[in-house]
């Protein structure tokens, strides 16, 4: 069976559901705005190029069509979230931590408002709860698109084989909770210098504490999707979120080469977050890393323990 532009029926309304899960949803283009996807049956030019931007991420043949390999290809990346937010690879041996579940926030219009949930090493989620108890003191949000990977996600351009998200130290905020609409958004990112953003916190009144809600300031240089090198101002109550993960042991990364060039909303990266607390350069390795959650069976025949002696600052970053 071909499911492609024009075909209709509950086929087509699983695969919406499934890209919409994955966060797949419907892109005109690299830089177009967040919107889900209509889970109406109808495959038409929106589903059509959120099948283009799945095919990409996963290096597939770019047809915008789903036959048997792309269908296969969402079934499993469908398995592997569904494991990476319940119950990831079983842990087992002498790990030294566990995996543990924390709360997030819900935010957006759309049928897709990210995951309720993250999931992170037991030490990482410790420092984690502490951003959110302040985030959500002073009035703001935590949301998710994920944090432990499975062992068996796939890896693409936008997902590295060496990621501090299989070693479950890193979180990603909803991906489409900022640089879309700044006025609005729960995060607003201002851009610090070439690929590098500082990432603020949207504050609500009626959600802070008494006390508690952030004076009003204005952001300069806040970028967008559609806008990625020159920012505007952005008035608000405003929490420097970059500046508390940092208190709390948790770095951001740079956005990817091509983004700001024009290429995947996907390697803009401003949502990620990882914990480099107790990682020595140029002697830690990214297989200790690993053993600390999985058992050396577990880990062996995966992707990522091909890696396992890459060492911080040096070949892993």
């Amino acid at each position: 069976m071909i499911l492609e532009k024009g075909s209709r029926g509950s086929a087509v309304q699983a695969v919406q559901e499934i890209l919409n899960f994955l966060h797949f949803e419907g892109r005109k283009s690299a830089s177009a705005d967040y919107e889900s996807l209509e889970t109406d049956g109808v495959f038409g030019a929106d589903t059509e190029e959120a099948v283009l931007s799945f095919q990409a991420d996963n290096q597939l043949y770019e047809d915008g069509r789903i036959g048997p390999v792309t269908l296969a290809a969402l079934q499993q990346a469908y398995e592997t979230r569904q494991r990476e937010l319940v119950s990831p690879l079983s842990l087992a041996g002498d790990a030294s931590y566990s995996i543990e579940t924390g709360e997030a926030d819900l935010f957006g219009t759309g049928k897709e408002k990210g995951y309720p949930r993250v999931r992170l090493r037991s030490d990482v989620m410790s420092a984690y709860k502490q951003v959110y108890k302040e985030v959500r003191r002073q009035g703001g949000l935590m949301t998710s698109s994920g944090g432990v990977r499975d062992l068996n996600a796939t890896v693409s351009k936008n997902r590295s084989a060496t990621s501090f998200h299989y070693s479950g130290r890193a979180l990603d905020l909803f991906i489409w909770s900022g640089m879309q609409d700044p006025s609005n958004d729960a995060y607003v990112a201002q851009r610090i210098g070439e690929r590098r953003y500082n990432v603020y916190a949207r504050c609500w009144q009626d959600r802070a504490e008494k006390g508690a809600l952030p004076p009003q300031q204005t952001i300069p240089d806040v970028v967008t999707n559609k806008n990625r090198v020159k920012g505007v101002s952005v008035t608000g109550h405003f929490l420097d979120l970059t500046a508390l993960f940092a208190k709390n042991g948790f770095k951001p990364i740079r956005a990817r080469a091509a983004f700001e060039k024009g290429g995947d909303y996907l390697g803009a990266e401003w949502w990620h977050f990882q914990w480099e607390v107790g990682l020595v350069p140029g002697a830690s390795t990214f297989g200790a890393e690993l053993l600390k959650i999985y058992s050396k069976a577990t880990l062996a025949n995966t992707p990522p323990w091909a890696y396992r002696d890459y060492i911080w600052q040096q070949d892993w970053f």
